[in-house]
């Protein structure tokens, strides 16, 4: 049962990264894609599957986390003094919860909305405005940091063994 949890960690991580690679290619098309309707159509897009995606994701890896915690660890949560490198882990997540919650849903929302009445807009031939573009590149940068927040949790779980802290067994 444990190997199927971590098997569904890593699923859910890989989400995770595939949203972050999807941004970062999203932000290169978008550029070349500029000032056409598939500027406007692309920006829908990434605000209507990013959130599906990290939804998903985040979910997955709470769960999978929590489970993993429990049964391998027998341990409570943000143990720093017992097991510093997976509070450091829950930390981060919290942090990255933190940011997703108070910043990139509410501003993929308005993204979202702004996308479409720019699509329904006359102008929409003309791509997206300056202001959807300034809210897009905003967006852009917080998934970066998240994306460093990911990169840091994913290196210390996989230098856990050099914090010599061993599992409970």
């Amino acid at each position: 049962m444990y190997y199927f949890i971590v098997s569904l960690h890593i699923i859910s991580t890989g989400v995770i990264i595939g949203l972050i690679t999807n941004a970062i290619l999203g932000t290169s098309m978008r550029k070349k894609m500029k000032g056409t309707i598939a500027e406007l159509g692309s920006i829908r897009m990434a605000a209507i599957t990013s959130p599906i995606m990290a939804n998903i994701g985040s979910i997955g890896l709470l769960l999978t986390g929590v489970v993993m915690t429990i049964m391998l660890y027998n341990s409570s949560f943000f143990g720093f003094s017992t097991l510093p490198w997976l509070a450091m882990m829950q930390t981060d997540y919290v942090v990255i919860m933190a940011i997703s919650g108070a910043v990139m849903m509410p501003r993929g929302k308005k993204i979202l909305a702004m996308a479409n009445a720019e699509l329904s807009s006359p102008n929409a031939a003309k791509g997206a405005s300056e202001a959807l573009r300034a809210m897009v590149a905003k967006q852009f940068v917080w998934v970066m940091v998240i994306a460093v927040l990911v990169l840091i949790a994913i290196m210390v779980g996989e230098s856990k063994d050099m914090m010599w802290v061993k599992a409970v067994q």
